[in-house]
């Protein structure tokens, strides 16, 4: 009886580890977040706001291969999210998949009419696109 009680109390849950991940990552401690984050995932692994902060961890820490499939992850949950789409932009601006990227913005930039950043990290990517071919 004491034993089920313990372990009962020992259980985390997915907003554990998410809110201890966010807090890791808003400390640039990617790495550690990043941990927190597949620990939220084997608990849950249908949570988008888990994955699309795994994406932003692993784009940090320069693992894009990754932080593609995480926001991948995401839209397949919420197609309709202009700010995976715009992250997964971003990410394969840095893989110079520039096709790909354009693709992302372009629906991003659809879903979020008039936002900013999804204009700015077209241009970017358009810019080292067109520099990447010289």
């Amino acid at each position: 009886m004491v034993a089920s009680l313990v372990i009962n109390r020992m259980k985390v849950s997915v907003s554990y580890w998410y809110n201890k991940g966010v807090s890791l990552a808003d400390a640039a401690l990617h790495e550690k977040a990043l941990y927190c984050f597949d620990k939220a995932i084997a608990l849950d692994e249908n949570d988008a706001q888990v994955w699309f902060k795994r994406g932003i961890s692993q784009f940090h820490i320069k693992l894009l291969g990754a932080a593609a499939i995480s926001f991948g992850k995401v839209l397949s949950f919420e197609p309709n999210n202009p700010a995976a789409l715009n992250n997964l932009g971003v990410t394969y601006t840095q893989m110079q998949e520039f096709d790909k990227a354009e693709a992302c913005f372009r629906r991003a930039a659809e879903l979020a009419k008039g936002n900013p950043r999804i204009a700015v990290n077209q241009k970017i990517s358009m810019n080292m696109k067109t520099t990447s071919k010289q």
